[in-house]
Order: structure tokens, then sequence, then C-alpha cells
């Protein structure tokens, strides 16, 4: 597609989200306050967990050590 129609599309839904959010109650609107900035942190703390491991290049595996589990069910 063209960029510039995905732009507008990605607006457009913006958009219809800061209207659902201006007919919201003022108590549902505090939740949903709480909930973006909850994900918000969440997405951070990914990105900073996925910059901060160490970049494998190749196509190493990674070598595990695999222990055997015995387990009794009696």
């Amino acid at each position: 597609m063209n960029k510039e129609i995905i732009r507008k599309l990605i607006k457009i839904e913006m958009l219809k989200y800061e209207i659902i959010k201006d007919i919201l109650p003022a108590k549902m609107l505090r939740g949903v306050n709480k909930f973006e900035k909850a994900i918000v942190t969440v997405a951070c703390d990914i990105v900073l967990d996925f910059i901060g491991e160490p970049f494998e290049a190749g196509d190493e595996e990674i070598k595990k050590d695999v222990k055997k589990v015995k387990v009794d069910f009696l």
C-alpha cells in the first residue's frame, strides 16, 4: 500500500480512539488512562530487555543443560 494511505488510516484510528475517550464517563476514563500507563511501562520494559540482551551473530545453537527428572505420581 501507499505510505500516505497507511499514515491516513493510522490517523483515522487514532482520532476514533480519542473520540471514544471523550465520550467515556470520568470513572471509566481514569481506568483507561491507568491501563494505558501500565501498557507503556510494560512495552518499555520489553524494549529495554531486548536492548540489554547481547546480540549473537550467526546461527549458533545455544547449548542448554538438560537434566532428567523423575516424577512420582503416587
